[in-house]
């Protein structure tokens, strides 16, 4: 009985997941899709203004829900009265940093030196209201892990947004399109949410469940706020010092190089802690899908890195246009680094089991070392900011590991040989494709180059994939 409850454990958390990435994939390709529209119509200063905006109220807005949705989710029990404690507190800290954002964005403005942001600043803080409010109906999808449903929405919301924004841009609107954009597809969520999975509770708040709550939310968003700070200090010391043309180049390069994590770990860590949170008492059984995860993040990453690796100096002057091509060598450094960042899910495994402060110590370490090595790399210019970026990454998955292996029974060499197996096929793929462009890539007009090297390199890495790993095309039976 144990192993056909492990079984069905199994396929509930990877059919959620296969679906949470199918259909989020969808979504997040048109993204980019849109994303490289706009970089045709938009300049790169009106990317680093975008850029600089959301460092600081990214920043911000990490307090604005005190990791509700996460203590939400993590709860195997839950009653008005903890319903009631998320709506007070998270709904407090929701406003009130939606008022820091407002008081201090001529401050940052003149930091910058650009009167643009505090406009931009105030568009984008209305977001910050808007994630207070999805926080009941997404943790009750999560509950359920009824992820399709979040991830169809996210399509649409993707859809709507990229089409005004694009309107936007091409009707001259700048930078505002870019806003508008995050605004519109956070509302989109916000809104169909609340409309198909809001919670029904009496507001009944007590001091016994606010403390839980804080307990749990302050070092959830403490590590959320060190995470974030991490990847964007670069930002504001770039916009900073090098301006925000020169900043456009950077985050639109980090953007599509950090896809990969920010799409596929990022789904996969929403199921991932949704799950684990149902099995948190049992160590063997957590140690057995985290490592299931990790080889599936690979399986699925690697190729997109290596193989965006093998033709963006194509990509790039053909889709977005020759005043991106500087950013062409941060894309291939920042890739790098993405290899070591798909690998660790440290934050789903602590956040199920409850112990965010442990988090919090695992994340203030390693945004410790990733700000000193931004700080030594901004001086070599912004290759020498990627450079940082991946010398940090390699050492922060080492200190995850560490950590998760104090938890559950995990060690180095077994992350690693699931990665030099995992890593084996995108390489072959990598070589074959660099070979074709190579051999024949001067018969070839730069667009003809670019599609046979994507074609020739997906039809090698999909026949891989179902010959050795037929799994992740077939629906997983459920035992009743």
């Amino acid at each position: 009985m144990a192993d056909e409850g492990l079984d069905s454990f199994e396929n509930s958390l990877f059919s959620s997941i296969r679906w949470n990435l199918i259909l989020s994939f969808g979504g997040q390709l048109t993204g980019v899709a849109f994303t490289l529209i706009l970089s045709r119509l938009l300049e790169p200063n009106d990317f680093g203004v975008m850029t600089a905006t959301l460092a600081f109220v990214g920043l911000i807005e990490t307090f604005g829900s005190l990791g509700s949705a996460s203590a939400l989710t993590q709860r195997q029990v839950l009653s008005d009265r903890f319903y009631s404690a998320v709506m007070l507190i998270a709904g407090t800290s929701a406003l009130f940093m939606m008022l820091v954002v407002w008081l201090s964005s001529p401050y940052i403005a003149s930091f910058y030196q650009n009167p643009d942001l505090e406009s931009a600043f105030f568009l984008l803080s209305l977001t910050i209201p808007l994630q207070f409010l999805e926080t009941f109906p997404l943790a009750e999808l999560q509950r359920r892990l009824l992820f399709e449903k979040i991830a169809v929405t996210s399509f649409f919301g993707i859809v709507i947004s990229g089409i005004v924004s694009v309107y936007l841009a091409y009707a001259g609107y700048g930078w505002v399109a870019l806003v508008v954009r995050l605004l519109l597809a956070q509302g989109v969520r916000t809104f169909y949410f609340c409309f198909i999975a809001w919670p029904k509770f009496k507001f009944d708040p007590a001091i016994k469940e606010v403390k839980e709550l804080v307990n749990y939310g302050v070092p959830q968003s403490m590590s959320q706020f060190m995470l974030l700070f991490g990847r964007r200090i670069d930002d504001i010391l770039i916009g900073k010092w090098m301006g925000t043309g020169t900043l456009g180049i950077y985050s639109l390069a980090y953007s599509l190089y950090m896809w990969p994590i920010s799409n596929i770990k990022g789904r996969i860590s929403q199921v991932v802690f949704a799950a684990l949170s149902k099995v948190q008492q049992d160590p063997v059984a957590m140690s057995y899908h985290y490592l299931k995860v990790v080889s599936l993040a690979t399986l699925i990453a690697f190729p997109i890195i290596f193989g965006f690796a093998s033709v963006c100096d194509l990509a790039v002057p053909i889709v977005m246009g020759e005043k991106w091509l500087p950013a062409i060598p941060v894309l291939r450094i920042l890739g790098v680094a993405s290899l070591f960042e798909i690998c660790v899910f440290p934050g789903a495994i602590f956040q199920a089991v409850g112990k965010t402060k442990t988090y919090l110590k695992i994340i203030t370490i390693t945004r410790i070392i990733a700000v000193s090595g931004i700080l030594v790399g901004i001086n070599f210019g912004l290759e020498g900011v990627a450079e940082s970026v991946v010398v940090t990454s390699f050492i922060s998955f080492f200190i995850h590991n560490y950590f998760v292996g104090s938890l559950i029974p995990l060690t180095n060499i077994a992350i690693m040989k699931i990665i030099t197996k995992n890593a084996f096929p995108a390489i072959v793929m990598l070589l074959l494709v660099l070979l074709f462009r190579f051999a024949l890539g001067q018969y070839f007009t730069p667009v003809y180059q670019l599609v046979t090297a994507i074609l020739l390199g997906g039809t090698f890495y999909g026949a891989f994939i179902k010959k050795f790993h037929p799994e992740l095309f077939t629906k997983p039976e459920v035992n009743e």
